[in-house]
């Protein structure tokens, strides 16, 4: 009986969700040099909003960056409007892969998104330190193997953050040609 009543429930619970539910989460961006991850959320029972990159806080301008309201389309998707139309968001029937014109997303966990975000964290806090540390040399010639140094310092330390790239510069010796 207790199973009866709890398949019961369940079934309840999956017919009164919205099939727009099915987008809620976070994507991460396939085949990119850059780690992109868009969040969609529920705002109130029928708004769903778009942060098309979990990583950037403030928009081209420097002002707080706005998610963006989603639109209902056919067949109960959901799409983001650019001005001229409403582009779509294509869910594969798994769940699992979502498409936005030619880019491809994968489904992750809340977890792999917050990982992400205290490594996207850590990564900036290093390129600080880089820059204050190296920030007192200069650039001439005598100064090149300190700078050099501290540089591979800090390469090393990136490679402890997945997905830190700090892009230091570390010229290779000349041959004297």
């Amino acid at each position: 009986m207790r199973i009866i009543l709890l398949s019961l429930i369940a079934l309840t619970l999956v017919a009164c969700s919205k099939p727009y539910d099915k987008y809620v989460g976070y994507w991460q961006l396939d085949d990119s040099k850059r780690q992109k991850i868009l969040e969609i959320r529920k705002e109130d029972k029928d708004t769903y909003l778009v942060n098309e990159n979990i990583f950037q806080t403030t928009d081209l301008l420097g002002k707080s960056k706005k998610e963006q309201v989603l639109e209902k389309t056919e067949k109960d998707g959901l799409g983001v409007n650019n001005g001229l139309t409403v582009v779509p968001f294509n869910l594969s029937d798994d769940g699992k892969v979502l498409r936005i014109m030619n880019n491809k997303y994968s489904k992750i966990s809340d977890e792999d998104a917050k990982k992400a975000l205290d490594n996207d964290k850590a990564c900036k806090d290093l390129r600080t330190k880089y820059q204050e540390e190296i920030k007192p040399i200069s650039f001439a010639n005598s100064e090149t193997a300190k700078r050099n140094q501290i540089g591979e310092k800090y390469i090393e330390l990136q490679k402890k953050i997945p997905n830190c790239e700090l892009n230091i510069y570390i010229p290779k010796a000349s041959s004297g040609f």
